[in-house]
């Protein structure tokens, strides 16, 4: 049943693919994936119809075979389309065991295309409904060597707004402070800027108690500089 998901979903692409677009979209993900060039309007309608074929009820296994199987495929088109049909489950769906699914998708064809959109959507989702399977994955992924294990960690909270836990994002900021890569230093301002939205005060602390310079301080103090 799988194959022929994957087989629908490759005839609706292949019917839309611009190889006109696809070298410029390579180009843009700096030549780490391939692509068929179908940009991001027409490839929702794709999914949308793609998704309308499923016939219910779907089993958690099935779901996550199928998203395995997308992201095995070379162009790109194929682990956003998996992205957009997470986003859409509702959260009374998830299960406290897909965290490892999440670290599979997390950690393998990393980018920040579609790190950033599972840590801030599906992961983000996840930590609200599992808290204190959260607690254990922050510690258990300062472990591990992947930079997007610990970029998801820093960002899952984006669209958590007033119920952020600051008392976290603020020990994150110092376990991963040390790291100077664009991608960490990154996703620390990001996280604060975010924060600075409704609680400026405590951002400009968090600046000055962590010493934060450069990229992180910037992206930190983007919209209290305004101000």
């Amino acid at each position: 049943m799988i194959n022929t998901y994957i087989a629908q979903l490759t005839s609706d692409l292949e019917l839309q693919q611009d190889r006109t677009k696809a070298p410029g979209m390579e180009a843009y993900m700096k030549g780490l994936f391939h692509f068929y060039g179908v940009s991001s309007v027409p490839r929702k309608l794709i999914f949308k119809n793609w998704k309308s074929n499923f016939k219910p009820p779907i089993s958690e296994e099935f779901k996550w075979d199928l998203i395995r199987e997308l992201w095995e495929k070379d162009q790109r088109e194929y682990q956003y389309i998996a992205i957009d049909w997470m986003n859409s489950w509702s959260i009374s769906d998830y299960k406290e065991g897909v965290i490892e699914e999440l670290k599979f998708l997390i950690s393998n064809k990393s980018w920040w295309d579609t790190v950033d959109l599972i840590a801030s959507n599906y992961l983000g989702k996840y930590a609200l409904k599992f808290p204190e399977i959260m607690d254990q994955v922050i510690i258990d992924w300062q472990h591990e060597k992947s930079i997007w294990l610990h970029r998801s960690c820093l960002i899952y909270q984006l669209k958590h707004r007033k119920t952020t836990n600051l008392e976290r994002l603020s020990y994150l900021i110092g376990v991963y402070k040390p790291n100077k890569t664009f991608f960490i230093q990154k996703a620390i301002g990001w996280s604060l800027r975010e924060v600075s939205k409704w609680n400026p005060e405590w951002v400009k602390t968090i600046v000055e108690d962590k010493e934060l310079v450069g990229l992180a301080k910037r992206e930190a103090m983007k919209y209290i500089a305004k101000k």
